[in-house]
């Protein structure tokens, strides 16, 4: 029975083992969850709108109305007939009261600046979509970063805490020389107040890592209690650099708006139709008269003067020139960048195998130091030195393989690679 229960109890704490640890897959799927990530994605919906925007102004508007008007003096109820005019019998179309119903249609027939500023709309609309792309592999690229320096967190945590537990241990066989009176005090003082500062350092560590969890929540939705998951699970494929295709999409619907601004100066034409019912007594014999009356015509519009189109081309030259050097310092920043990144990776590659060395070979040497402080040979200054050593060489060592993630992390955000296909 006991041996059943602990059983039991190993696999229950296998099973919360296995729940509490996260992997970045995890963290990197709770990303667009989060309600900022949503907003962006309502404002590409809000770009898609701005295309229809466009494409209702090319549609027919129809208005229907009705009204009572009441005139001091007889008012036309419709065009009067030449024939009605000679007859002295005719109920002729004038009342002081006049009931009326009908409809306005209007439609564009031509205006050159409505389907440029629509092609321009389509281009907004895509760069909305590549923006969008762009800011979600940022966040998960910074959770990826964050995620590495948590890791690198929780190893330096662990160096501090073996180097107290080897300060504690060389401690405990120095206070039995103490007590036999075979060395002083002073020793222990000073390896007591190392541990101190071990404890300062831990706490300290514990404060930012709880500021890198609540950083990391924000961003996912995930509380994270342990270390990250991450391996590698493909390589990062370099091409066209992704954070420009927002801006050159962006660049051509600048230079659409100035040819829509350009635009501006053309003759528009359109169509407009009216039909009116009216109702009323007619002022000669005070007979009820029902009448109606319709027209439908095309008329061209000449923009003529419009001091105010002239400003709306310089802006939208602005605009485009903005545009056009944003590109081009993007792409130099960028590219500069990249080189950085991938000099970087392979420096830092190269040393985590010096740092893996360098972390035995200290190893060796505390270990000759503790024997040697026990035997007279080290002061114990000398032998913290090499406690130190051993702790920086781990912290080292950590600290690169984070670096390597945050920089894997920068170059697929600038190459646009889909951060899922390069971790796991």
């Amino acid at each position: 029975m006991i041996k059943q229960n602990i059983k039991a109890c190993i696999i229950s704490m296998a099973v919360l083992s296995s729940l509490s640890a996260t992997d970045i897959t995890t963290l990197l799927d709770g990303v667009t969850k989060q309600p900022d990530f949503k907003i962006q994605e309502l404002l590409d919906q809000r770009s898609k709108l701005a295309v229809d925007q466009v494409n209702d102004k090319l549609m027919p508007s129809l208005n229907g109305f009705i009204s009572y008007d009441r005139y001091n003096r007889a008012s036309s109820m419709r065009p009067v007939l030449p024939s009605e005019m000679k007859n002295p019998n005719a109920t002729l179309p004038f009342s002081k009261g006049i009931a009326r119903a009908g409809a306005n249609l209007s439609l564009p027939l031509f205006i050159k600046s409505l389907y440029t500023l629509k092609e321009k709309a389509s281009l907004m609309h895509l760069a909305s979509k590549d923006t969008i792309r762009l800011t979600k592999i940022q966040k998960e690229a910074t959770v990826v970063g964050l995620s590495a320096k948590l890791n690198y967190l929780y190893d330096l945590l662990d160096a501090l805490r073996a180097k107290k537990r080897s300060i504690l241990s060389t401690r405990k066989k120095m206070a039995i020389m103490v007590k036999s009176g075979r060395s002083a005090e002073s020793k222990l003082i000073k390896i007591d107040a190392k541990v101190n500062d071990l404890k300062m350092n831990i706490l300290e560590l514990q404060t930012q890592k709880n500021a890198l969890v609540s950083k990391i929540q924000t961003l996912t939705g995930v509380e994270v209690n342990s270390r990250v998951s991450i391996t590698n699970k493909g390589k990062i494929s370099e091409g066209e650099i992704f954070a420009l295709k927002p801006l050159k999409a962006k660049l051509k619907a600048s230079k659409l708006g100035l040819k829509a601004a350009k635009e501006s100066y053309y003759p528009t034409i359109g169509l407009k139709g009216n039909y009116t019912y009216s109702s009323g007594n007619a002022i000669n014999n005070d007979k009820g008269i029902d009448t109606d009356s319709a027209d439908l015509g095309v008329f061209l519009n000449l923009p003529l003067y419009d001091a105010s189109k002239g400003t709306k081309v310089e802006e939208a030259k602005l605009d485009y020139i903005q545009d056009r050097l944003k590109i081009e310092d993007t792409k130099k920043n960028l590219l500069i960048k990249a080189k950085e990144l991938k000099k970087e990776i392979s420096y830092l590659s190269s040393m985590l195998d010096l740092s893996r060395k360098n972390i035995k070979n200290q190893k060796r040497l505390l270990h000759i130091a503790k024997v040697s402080l026990l035997n007279g040979v080290f002061t114990e200054d000398e032998y913290l030195r090499y406690e130190d050593a051993l702790a920086e060489a781990k912290a080292s060592y950590s600290n690169q393989k984070a670096k390597i993630w945050q920089d894997k992390a920068q170059l697929a955000v600038i190459y646009g690679n889909d951060l899922k296909e390069i971790v796991q």
